[in-house]
């Protein structure tokens, strides 16, 4: 409404400044001689109330045509112009006149009803304010695109982090609580109640953080500590983590959750067992975290979907708009992740 207020007294300016000089030069005939000069006050209260009129006329016009943004179509155009074709004829029969006698009066009370000055004045007016509301319009509909867009977006990310979260629960909390039962019929009561530590602060760290976005490489280490020991209980002295950070890096970003889907589908679909322990190695390297592990596949084991690389690629192309990079060999299995420098405080 403001910015309709604004664009209205700068078109005014425009319409009666333009006019203005029109009317000295039509003023002044070829010989030289100019017709009976009207009082200066009488010119001022007409200037004032042309720059009125065109105000009150311009921003008519302009809540025409900038309304109903959202429906609009090409046939709701043609009324909106219509209406404005409508009120500028309206208006045109009721603009101030100035006679030559010096009297103020409406352009229908004039001796000749059509002026070629006002028909241009309003011609002008109505241009201008048609052009801007199409221009508003393609402004709106850019916005909007923009809002959808990152609306998308975030649904996109919220969908994969909840598939991310049932991939998660079924399998892992259940392979969790083997886990802990058979330490309890052990009767490791201190390895128990550790194991339940490691179990909750997995849990929190993914219900708090896993929804965020993004997250420092110092965070997530702190969910690996913690997700690591829930698996070296239950491979025994056959799962083991070579990690190697540099320290310099920890403050650096990446999405958070990154680890979690490379980690279990090593486990997943490799063999684990005591006569050829399996290692995982997370070390960084330049401004990239690696996390690498050698192939050893299951027999018979089905193979696998590739969802949760899937997703952590989208996920990482969305976040920062750079992409994972998967590298295999006949021995190893590799993903670099590209690691995103810390926000500067302000």
């Amino acid at each position: 409404m403001s910015i309709n207020f604004l664009i209205s007294v700068a078109i005014s300016l425009i319409v009666n400044f333009s006019y203005f000089i029109f009317y000295l030069g039509s003023n002044t005939s070829v010989t030289g001689h100019r017709p009976p000069r009207v009082p200066m006050e009488d010119s001022s209260v007409f200037l004032i109330l042309q720059v009125l009129y065109f105000i009150v006329l311009s921003f008519i016009l302009l809540s025409l045509t900038t309304a109903n943004l959202r429906k609009k179509s090409s046939s709701k155009f043609v009324v909106q112009l219509l209406y404005c074709v409508l009120v500028c004829v309206a208006f045109y029969f009721i603009t101030p006149n100035l006679t030559r006698s010096g009297e103020i009066d409406i352009q229908m009370n004039a001796r000749r009803i059509f002026s070629p000055m006002l028909t241009l004045k309003s011609c002008f007016t109505l241009i201008v304010a048609v052009l801007y509301g199409k221009i508003f319009e393609l402004v709106y509909q850019k916005q909007h695109i923009v809002i959808e867009n990152q609306l998308l977006k975030n649904e996109n990310l919220q969908t994969r982090y909840n598939m991310l979260i049932n991939q998660i629960n079924p399998h892992f909390f259940f392979n969790s609580l083997n886990s802990l039962s058979m330490l309890v019929r052990a009767g490791q009561n201190d390895g128990a109640l550790t194991y339940i530590d490691r179990l909750s602060d997995t849990f929190r760290y993914i219900i708090q953080n896993g929804s965020q976005g993004l997250t420092t490489l110092g965070e997530e280490l702190k969910f690996l500590d913690a997700y690591k020991y829930l698996h070296e209980v239950r491979y025994a002295d056959k799962l083991f983590f070579d990690i190697e950070i540099d320290e310099n890096l920890k403050r650096w970003q990446l999405p958070s959750m990154s680890l979690q889907p490379l980690i279990e589908n090593a486990v997943k679909h490799n063999s684990i067992t005591r006569s050829r322990p399996f290692h995982v190695s997370i070390r960084t390297q330049r401004e990239f975290l690696i996390v690498s592990n050698p192939i050893i596949p299951k027999i018979d084991a089905p193979g696998s979907t590739g969802i949760g690389l899937k997703n952590l690629s989208s996920r990482y192309v969305l976040l920062t708009g750079r992409e994972i990079v998967v590298k295999r060999s006949a021995e190893e299995f590799s993903v670099e992740l590209p690691l995103i420098p810390p926000q500067p405080c302000v």
